[in-house]
């Protein structure tokens, strides 16, 4: 982890993910074998991005690799989230409490998780939770709203676009008519 508690861009919010919670608590069947398990993540951290690209949140998203022989985290940027594996013997909870502690200077700190205990200890001024659940379906209603701009372009085009007829008062018509 990096040593600066500062915050890491100029974005007002942060959210955090605990990334095998969520997956965990996504995903119906427990057959997550290594494949499987290696596409949810990628999954996961594509639409954390769009959401950081759509929101202009900054994102963490934190796994959990306790079981494993890391002897110090991993820390890397994926176009622009920050993804964190923990070390040997720590779990995402850990990481993910820290990071709360660290991050100064944040209007509001979302939670991911459906961990109740993280829930209840993460829980002070200006930090949040959403539950995986909750936090699912806005990932869900941003990929729709994503493909709707896409196959319909035309519609949100119109919608944010006034033709310069209809940003102009009477006045300001008749003054450019008299131009010609």
């Amino acid at each position: 982890m990096k040593n600066n508690p500062e915050k890491y861009s100029q974005s007002e919010n942060l959210i955090i993910i605990d990334g095998h919670n969520f997956i965990f608590s996504s995903v119906r069947t427990r057959d997550l074998s290594g494949g499987r398990m290696d596409y949810l993540k990628v999954k996961l951290l594509r639409d954390v991005i769009l959401f950081k690209s759509l929101k202009n949140w900054d994102a963490i998203v934190v796994f959990d690799a306790r079981n494993s022989d890391n002897l110090k985290r991993g820390d890397s940027v994926i176009d622009g989230v920050r993804v964190i594996h923990s070390m040997k013997s720590e779990t995402a909870d850990d990481v993910i409490e820290e990071l709360v502690e660290m991050s100064m200077g944040y209007k509001s700190i979302f939670v991911v998780t459906s961990d109740y205990l993280q829930q209840k200890v993460i829980f002070k001024k200006n930090v949040y939770r959403k539950s995986s659940r909750e936090f699912g379906i806005e990932l869900r209603d941003l990929r729709k709203k994503m493909r709707d701009s896409i196959n319909n372009p035309r519609v949100s085009y119109d919608s944010k676009f006034l033709s310069l007829g209809k940003r102009l008062s009477a006045s300001q018509k008749k003054k450019l008519s008299e131009l010609h």
